[in-house]
């Protein structure tokens, strides 16, 4: 046994054993110092021509890591080994994934000096992680700011303005819990636009359960993160049907594009597109899976030349969030700029005990919530848009109406979109589309949304203008203002990863 005084000369022995290691050998040392220097040149690029990506947040101190909300909800400090590794490589990966597309972004001529993007992915990405991990990683250091602007609200006199706003924040509720509570089928011709064939689930039901319960079992932080295969199965067999009331061209949804050029956005219309994503939220002590949808059209189109609301495009975001045996836990819509959130709850979901204090909320601003006819096994949903507004104002049971076939791609190609010879980012460098600005933002100021009414990307969309909210909120209790302690079925002990 080796004695008490003997235990710190070899861990001095070892240590100085591992610094002689590292120091004879220098294709190490040199390798991770090639690679940092490419990814110093990489960002440098990105920075001067303002490619950047927002649909992440930095990490603070790791070059190479990046973050949402949902993944910045992590407790480092509470994860064990492997629990803090597969947490660390989600954000790394998220972090490698942003650099690729904005090394797409750059122009041709800031590409020449840098080493290909595949070339340093191939060299360094498991130097760079592996790097990573010796360094701590501060829970402030994950922190994703939110999306309003404190100086606005300063400015704007936020404190006083909100009791006066919170009355045309009511009128609009009602007004929009009448038209979809009415259910009334739109005098205008509709457009019936419904998903891809799908053979595959004609013959034999999709195992959603199954599916989630392995990749539960099989993912050290319980994400039901699934294999590419069944997710895209999992998105098929929820893609929303689609009945839009037809007034003009603006009411034709399609696939984003830029001009020739590269200098304009336009949707092509002859190509209706839905595009598809995955997302995570937790619910009590469990981690579950959203798909989510989202459609664009060319515009709102202004009635009048002073209108507050139209401009340049639009569109309509749907999101399904499932229980862990994949039944639906809830349904909810926003439009790209963030507006018009609203809850739909199928009649058999746990959530429907919730349905009256989510929807009457003392509150200036509650959350817009609905029971729907569907039940929670039943999918996809049938939506019904307005023309010209494209507001949601009907969801139903599946549609057994015939259609127009729309094509579902990735929500990440609109990171990437062709732009004459080169690829361009749909969103600007700060998440946000300033050319679809609209002119409700000046009387919006105040309540410190910036560019109140402009599309938006991904991780980017407050959906509140009294409080703070936003529409990738960590948990359904921050979403639904939920509360601790009225969540039935949440009783356990929160895990590790919690």
């Amino acid at each position: 046994m080796i004695s008490s005084l003997h235990r710190p000369c070899i861990a001095l022995a070892i240590s100085l054993l591992w610094l002689v290691g590292c120091t004879t050998n220098p294709a190490d040392s040199s390798s991770a110092q090639t690679c940092q220097t490419q990814l110093a040149a990489l960002q440098d690029a990105v920075a001067r021509h303002s490619v950047q990506d927002a649909q992440y947040a930095p990490v603070d101190g790791f070059a190479t890591y990046r973050t949402s909300r949902f993944w910045s909800s992590f407790n480092g400090t509470k994860l064990n080994q492997e629990q803090e590794r597969a947490w660390r490589q989600q954000l790394h990966n998220l972090g490698m994934t942003s650099l690729a597309i904005e090394w797409r972004a750059l122009p041709p001529t800031a590409k020449e000096p840098l080493t290909p993007f595949n070339d340093f992915r191939r060299q360094c990405d498991a130097e760079l992680f592996q790097a990573s991990l010796h360094q701590p990683l501060p829970p402030t250091a994950v922190t994703v700011a939110d999306s309003y602007s404190s100086w606005q609200r300063f400015f704007g006199l936020y404190a006083l303005i909100k009791y006066g706003a919170a009355g045309s924040i009511e009128e609009y509720q009602q007004d929009m819990r009448q038209r979809i509570e009415a259910v009334t089928t739109p005098t205008e011709p509709l457009l019936r636009l419904t998903p891809p064939a799908n053979p595959g689930s004609i013959t034999r039901p999709i195992p959603a359960a199954d599916w989630l319960h392995a990749a539960y079992q099989s993912h050290p932080l319980s994400v039901p993160i699934l294999p590419a295969a069944q997710r895209q199965q999992l998105i098929q067999a929820h893609a929303p049907v689609f009945a839009i009331a037809q007034q003009s061209l603006a009411d034709r949804p399609g696939a984003a594009q830029w001009n020739p050029t590269g200098q304009q956005r336009r949707i092509n219309t002859d190509l209706p597109t839905v595009y598809s994503d995955s997302s995570y939220i937790r619910y009590g002590d469990r981690i579950l899976l959203q798909l989510n949808y989202t459609l664009w059209f060319p515009e709102r189109p202004k009635p009048t030349p002073n209108d507050w609301y139209g401009g340049e495009l639009d569109g309509l975001v749907w999101r399904v969030t499932l229980q862990e045996n994949g039944t639906v836990l809830f349904y909810d819509s926003i439009h790209p700029c963030g507006c018009y959130h609203s809850v739909h709850i199928p009649m058999d979901s746990p959530l429907q005990q919730q349905l009256t204090h989510i929807a009457n909320q003392d509150t200036l601003e509650p959350i817009m919530a609905f029971s729907t006819h569907l039940k929670a096994d039943e999918h996809p949903a049938s939506l019904m848009v307005e023309a010209a507004t494209h507001y949601l104002v009907h969801v139903d049971k599946p549609s057994a109406d015939s259609g127009q076939r729309y094509q579902l791609q990735d929500y990440d190609q609109l990171r990437s979109l062709p732009a004459g010879d080169n690829v361009k980012n749909w969103f600007d460098s700060d998440g946000l589309i300033a050319s679809s600005s609209r002119r409700e933002r000046y009387f919006l100021w105040p309540l410190g949304v910036p560019n109140a009414g402009a599309m938006r990307q991904r991780g980017h969309h407050a959906i509140a203008f009294v409080g703070k909210r936003h529409f990738d909120e960590a948990s359904v209790e921050q979403l639904l203002e939920l509360g601790a302690g009225i969540i039935p079925g949440t009783e356990k002990q929160p895990s590790a990863a919690d």
